[in-house]
């Protein structure tokens, strides 16, 4: 079962692959924590929190394993998180939002 979900529309990025999504969402694994984190097919599979102190350890550095999941349809990404965590996140959907929207501009900053 997801611990989050989102998407983006097709129409709203012109031109972005589902390569170049894998490749964001992985970066952002690693920085938010993961020890590792590679693309298989079509998705993200992470594992193992880094160790990190204090309030900047990261979101992902609180899962122990997971995969970020990239489904495409004709007009959209589908993207989905499956992760084990030791305990749980508050608010994570919202955090998993406002990625998606940060990586959307960064799409756009790109153009």
């Amino acid at each position: 079962m997801p611990v989050a979900t989102t998407y983006f529309i097709k129409a709203q990025i012109p031109g972005v692959t589902l390569d170049q999504l894998l490749t964001l969402y992985g970066r952002e694994i690693r920085l938010g924590g993961a020890d590792e984190a590679y693309i298989e097919d079509n998705m993200v599979r992470f594992s193992g929190a880094a160790f990190r102190v204090g309030r900047h350890r990261g979101k992902f550095a609180d899962f122990t394993d997971g995969r970020l999941i990239i489904e495409e349809t004709p007009t959209e990404y589908l993207v989905s998180l499956e992760a084990s965590w030791p305990k749980t996140i508050p608010l994570f959907s919202v955090f998993f939002t406002n990625l998606r929207n940060k990586l959307e501009q960064e799409i756009w900053g790109l153009r």
